[in-house]
């Protein structure tokens, strides 16, 4: 199952970055349609109800201002399925390719984690197990909300960028847009060849 995280506050973009149009359609559709050539199932986790004008389940946090992790969380909790793809609505150049890719890695891990060129984890486009629940869930009782000791409490493979190096529009995955600058650089990639969607 899938999920898209849009429950950012968009602080450093000034206005709600899921919708800033990339390509004539909002930053989002781009993710969801990427996750909808994977996935049988995708959900929005987000606290305003705009959400639903894409026609997906909008799904609330219970613990709010506790950043990503509660997204693990709610998505851990809310899926049908064992596997999970989380991704941030902030991604609009990822692949199902990529996500294809990500989940082939998984086997028995409980987490797959990408890394990106700069080698550092990219918790918000990554694989879970629904298993790692009651960990995530200790973690956030604990008053621990940062994302990446999750990765040490459960058997997690991390993928270095250089296996996904090969994959089309690889250099793009993980340019996330959270300023206006970058906003205006997502603009410029998206009327250049390396654009592809």
């Amino acid at each position: 199952m899938g999920f898209v995280t849009a429950g950012g506050r968009s602080s450093r973009m000034g206005r709600d970055k899921a919708w800033l149009e990339l390509g004539g359609r909002p930053m989002i559709s781009h993710v969801i349609e990427a996750l909808g050539l994977v996935v049988r199932e995708i959900a929005i986790i987000a606290n305003r109800g705009e959400y639903r004008t894409l026609g997906l389940p909008v799904i609330r946090d219970q613990n709010i201002g506790i950043g990503p992790i509660e997204a693990v969380r709610t998505a851990m909790a809310a899926s049908l399925y064992d596997r999970i793809i989380l991704v941030g609505c902030d991604l609009p150049f990822v692949t199902d390719d990529l996500f294809k890719f990500l989940l082939g890695q998984a086997a028995e891990h409980q987490s797959v984690v990408p890394l990106g060129p700069d080698r550092e984890p990219e918790p918000l486009c990554a694989v879970y197990a629904k298993s790692s629940l009651a960990e995530v869930e200790r973690m956030i009782e604990a008053g621990q909300f940062k994302i990446s000791p999750l990765f040490d409490r459960v058997d997690t493979l991390f993928v270095p960028f250089e296996d996904l190096s090969g994959l089309s529009g690889a250099s793009l995955f993980f340019q996330n847009i959270n300023t206006p600058d970058e906003y205006h650089r997502a603009l410029a990639l998206k009327d250049s060849s390396h654009y592809s969607r």
